[in-house]
Formats: structure tokens, C-alpha cells, sequence
């Protein structure tokens, strides 16, 4: 009896996985809250991507609240969604870039081209900060309190219905 019953068992932990890998599937990416709500920005020290001479650190970060966008120039959704990043730049909603796994020269031709929305912009080039966040591609912003704890994340590109749904009514928590 017992040798029937072992020979079942992967059967069932493959039902197991299935269910559990399915469950996964239901999920919204965009709706799935990041491990460091509540955390600060991850420790960092990288180059600024306009002046490879002058590091950006936390202690860098804008003493108000901001957006942390992760973009690159490769990136479909990003080039989607940098119109809209250049509208809330000109409302002065600061925004600080991560360039993500870029070339710079790319970068530096997107920004000159599209335009500079970043008051800011980290060299992301090798991933290592998006990785301390957690980043599960790009586009995706964070909304970062004055204290520099990240307060919300949105993952994919965003626009203004989502911004004014979404990420507007959180900012604005922070700035009053």
C-alpha cells in the first residue's frame, strides 16, 4: 500500500506547483506592492549620468517628496511614457532618473532628443541599484517621501489617467 502511495507523490507536488504557479498568473505585475514600502531608498553610491565626475548618493536624493523612475532608452514603454514624465516636469514634480542597464551614449541621445525631465539622473548602467529596489523592468517609478522612504511603486509605464487615479492622490498625502 505504501509503495502506491509513494508513487503518487511527485504527481501530487507537480499539481502543487501548478496550482501555486498559477495563482502567480492572476496576479497584476503593476499591482504587486514592493518589500520596501515603508523601506528607504537602498543605500547607493553611483555616478551621475551626465557627469561621470560627480556621484550621486542618498544623501543626494531631493528632501521632498519625488518620483524615482527607472527608464532606459532600449525601452518601448519607456519612450511611451517620457511625454508624460517631461508634462509633470514642467508642473515641477521632481523626478530623479535611474538609467537602467543603458548605454550612454543611447541615453544621452534620448534625453537631448525627448527631452530632460530628470533633475537627476543616476548611471544605472550595470543594474546594481535596480536590483537593491527590487526593479522587475523597466518602466517603473517609485513615490519617495521627503525622508527618502518609498512610499508607493508602479511598475510599467504610466499616464495621466493613472497618474491622477493612482500615483497624484499619494504624492499629494506627502506634500501636505
Amino acid at each position: 500500500m505504501k509503495k502506491k502511495a509513494i508513487l503518487f507523490l511527485p504527481l501530487i507536488l507537480l499539481l502543487g506547483i501548478c496550482i501555486f504557479l498559477s495563482m502567480g498568473l492572476k496576479q497584476d505585475p503593476k499591482k504587486i506592492a514592493s518589500a520596501l514600502i515603508g523601506k528607504p531608498v537602498p543605500e547607493f553610491f553611483q555616478a551621475d549620468l551626465l557627469d561621470i565626475n560627480h556621484i550621486i548618493n542618498n544623501k543626494s536624493l531631493p528632501k521632498q517628496p519625488f518620483l524615482l523612475n527607472v527608464w532606459g532608452s532600449w525601452c518601448y514603454y519607456c519612450m511611451q511614457e517620457h511625454p508624460f514624465l517631461m508634462e509633470l516636469s514642467a508642473q515641477h514634480i521632481p523626478i530623479v532618473g535611474i538609467n537602467y542597464r543603458d548605454q550612454k551614449q543611447g541615453a544621452l541621445e534620448m534625453l537631448t532628443r525627448k527631452g530632460n525631465p530628470f533633475i537627476m539622473n543616476i548611471d544605472d548602467s550595470r543594474g546594481e541599484l535596480a536590483m537593491k529596489l527590487g526593479v522587475d523592468g523597466a518602466p517603473e517609478t517609485y513615490l519617495v517621501d521627503e525622508n527618502g522612504v518609498i512610499r508607493y511603486r508602479y511598475s510599467g509605464a504610466f499616464n495621466k489617467k493613472i497618474w491622477e487615479q493612482e500615483i497624484q492622490p499619494e504624492f499629494n498625502k506627502l506634500i501636505q
